[in-house]
């Protein structure tokens, strides 16, 4: 107790400081508070957007309900969309060797759209600008769209070289046909 009596400024001092530090910390987690209901606010807001841009997507020609690929996965990742990309993109493309085989058509163009537009994906840029070009039915550039695509998910073996004449689109169609039968 002669301790603290002798040391009374330093005391004084510490308790001072220690008030004050304990001031500012509740301050600082009042200031982060409101701003963590602040951000809530708006995602909530920016959620209830999306819904609205999303339901307004959805009207569109083919319901995002209903997968055209005939999964019945209520949520794509982007590896699905890739993989409906680029087993789409084979229809179009020559190349050595091909795995994966979804026919192209403007439902699953359409679908594929809608999925990309309302979802949070991370090539979602290269995505949508590759399904409007096929939406418009503009297949020119087809190979470089297999390419993209299966260079985001790794591709080592069957990269595509030209884009296919509408006759070798034919038969590889009737032959991808015969296989499923």
């Amino acid at each position: 107790m002669s301790w603290i009596k002798e040391h009374k400024l330093l005391v004084t001092s510490m308790i001072v400081v220690a008030g004050c530090f304990g001031f500012l910390g509740f301050i600082l987690v009042d200031m982060m508070n409101q701003k963590a209901v602040s951000t809530s606010s708006q995602i909530v807001e920016a959620d209830t957007k999306e819904s609205t841009t999303f339901s307004e997507i959805a009207s569109e020609e083919v319901s995002i309900n209903e997968n055209p690929f005939g999964s019945e996965k209520p949520i794509l990742s982007e590896e699905d969309v890739l993989n409906y990309m680029h087993g789409m993109s084979h229809q179009k493309v020559i190349a050595d060797e091909k795995w994966l085989h979804y026919e192209m058509t403007n439902d699953r163009i359409q679908f594929l759209m809608q999925v990309v537009e309302s979802g949070r994906y991370e090539n979602e840029d290269l995505l949508i600008d590759i399904l409007k070009r096929w939406k418009n039915g503009d297949f020119s550039k087809a190979d470089e769209d297999h390419n993209s695509i299966w260079s985001l998910q790794g591709g080592t073996i069957g990269k595509a070289t030209g884009v296919m004449s509408a006759e070798q689109e034919q038969k590889y169609l009737e032959t991808y046909n015969e296989s499923i039968k």
